[in-house]
């Protein structure tokens, strides 16, 4: 399964993501050196608002280190950052955050208002499911757009509505 935004309506935003990872693996298989330790996250980017803490607790197992993409253009006035945290096999947590030039923020509140939004009350100003697997959950604060995506066995209802409320309650 791929691992860009699942963004209807929004393919630029998917396409940015998506030839981001390509472009960071392929820096990689070239021989990029790699950091010794990884920097602390900037205030603000992906990796601030979800920690390897809570990672681990939403996938119920130890996760291997963050792979960040931070600070990526994503039209005028807007910004993308992106932070996946790996467990075993296929289980992942990814947070994309998106600053919104303030123009997008109605677009962005309009598409969300026509997905599911049940038991997401309290989380943001606007909070809504990518489709009824409950896989990917989505919300806006003020002009953060930030899409949660959790691949795990189970049901992964509670555990991304708990990563969604911490990254949220970060959220500066």
């Amino acid at each position: 399964m791929s691992r860009s935004i699942h963004w209807a309506g929004m393919a630029a935003i998917a396409t940015l993501i998506t030839s981001s990872y390509r472009l960071a693996d392929a820096a990689a298989q070239a021989g990029a050196r790699p950091q010794a330790k990884a920097a602390a996250p900037a205030p603000g980017d992906a990796c601030s608002l979800l920690t390897k803490e809570d990672a681990a607790a939403a996938l119920g197992e130890a996760v291997k280190a963050p792979k960040a993409l931070s600070n990526l253009p994503a039209g005028p006035g807007a910004t993308v950052s992106s932070c996946e945290y790996e467990g075993s096999g296929y289980n992942r947590v990814q947070l994309n955050l998106t600053r919104l030039a303030k123009s997008s923020v109605a677009m962005y509140r309009g598409i969300c208002a026509k997905k599911g939004k049940d038991g997401l009350t309290g989380l943001g100003d606007v909070a809504c499911w990518y489709n009824d697997k409950h896989e990917e959950l989505q919300a806006i604060k003020g002009a953060a757009f930030i899409s949660v995506q959790l691949h795990r066995s189970g049901n992964p209802t509670e555990a991304i509505k708990g990563v969604m409320k911490q990254a949220l309650d970060r959220l500066k």
